[in-house]
């Protein structure tokens, strides 16, 4: 970037869930959507300039820790404390696959 290039940024402030968020991923494709965990131990979906969840996935059992969108946003990946992993079909808003067997958190 140059020296004379500034950047702006609009930052938004709202509350993503009932308890402590511990991750968050910004969708890569488009720019525009959001995907939070919590200890609440859901998964929400933003849409960028909304400041409202448009979807908010349960399932974990245990706080999510980790979370991250497939390339073309179709697809969400949360990680629990308790090591499992959650794969979600975005446009069903349903678990496509539970994946087991890691000892700790994710």
């Amino acid at each position: 970037m140059a020296a004379n290039t500034k950047r702006l940024w609009k930052v938004q402030e709202f509350t993503a869930h009932s308890a402590n968020v511990n991750c968050l991923a910004l969708g890569q494709k488009s720019g525009r959507v959001l995907v939070t965990g919590g200890d609440d131990k859901k998964v929400n979906l933003w849409a960028l300039g909304k400041n409202a969840c448009i979807m908010s996935l349960s399932g974990h059992t245990s706080s999510v820790e980790t979370v991250r969108f497939n390339h073309t946003e179709e697809l969400v990946a949360a990680g629990s404390g308790t090591g499992v992993l959650k794969i979600w079909d975005l446009e069903a808003a349903k678990i496509m696959r539970t994946l087991t067997g890691h000892r700790s958190g994710l």
